[in-house]
This record gives C-alpha cells, structure tokens and sequence, in this order.
C-alpha cells in the first residue's frame, strides 16, 4: 500500500513532466526501497527472528516516513517536488541501512 500511495502521489507531483523517461527513471527511485523490503520478506524465512524484526520495522518505518513526506508536499503549496523525491528514498536507504546493521549488531552480540 504504501509503495502504491507513493507512486500515485509522486504521478500527481509529475503531472505537468513531459519526459516519459524522467518519469520512469523517478518511478524506479521512489519505489526502490519498496522493491528490495520486498524481495527481502521471500527470504526472510530462514533468517534470525532479530533480522526478520528489523526487516519489518524497516518496512513500517519506510512506508510511514514515505507516505507521511509525500502527502505533506502535495499538501503544503510551493513545495520542490524534485528535490522531495529525491532525497526521501535516499533517507529510506539509509533507514534499511541502519535497521539491519542493528540487526547484525545485535546479533553478533549474542
């Protein structure tokens, strides 16, 4: 849900770009934090319940921060889109990032 919210809210802050590729080239940034959570969860089977549990805080951490950013810029008025769009996946990468060295760093330590 939250990668569909952000996808729909990024097509609504490009809705006057023409260039198709910058559109898919956006599409593809905004929704990669969204891809690898998701191909992390199908093998996320076999891993250590600290590792699943920070892979799922990672998703909830990623779909509010995303959801809650992008509906604020569609909101506020005057708002730099671009830059919006940019920046919140990187911060989501850095959120996974940090949520499974956590992970490994807990479990290391036990």
């Amino acid at each position: 849900m939250g990668a569909t919210v952000s996808l729909l809210l990024m097509m609504r802050a490009g809705s006057r770009q023409r260039s198709i590729a910058l559109i898919l080239l956006f599409a593809g940034w905004v929704l990669s934090p969204f891809i690898a959570l998701a191909l992390a969860s199908f093998r996320a089977r076999n891993w250590q319940a600290s590792t699943r549990t920070a892979l799922f805080g990672a998703a909830l951490g990623v779909t509010f921060i995303s959801v809650s950013v992008y509906t604020l810029s569609a909101i506020i008025p005057g708002t730099k889109a671009g830059f919006i769009y940019l920046v919140v996946p990187a911060a989501c990468w850095v959120l996974i990032g940090m949520a499974f060295g956590t992970a490994a760093l807990v479990s290391s330590m036990r």
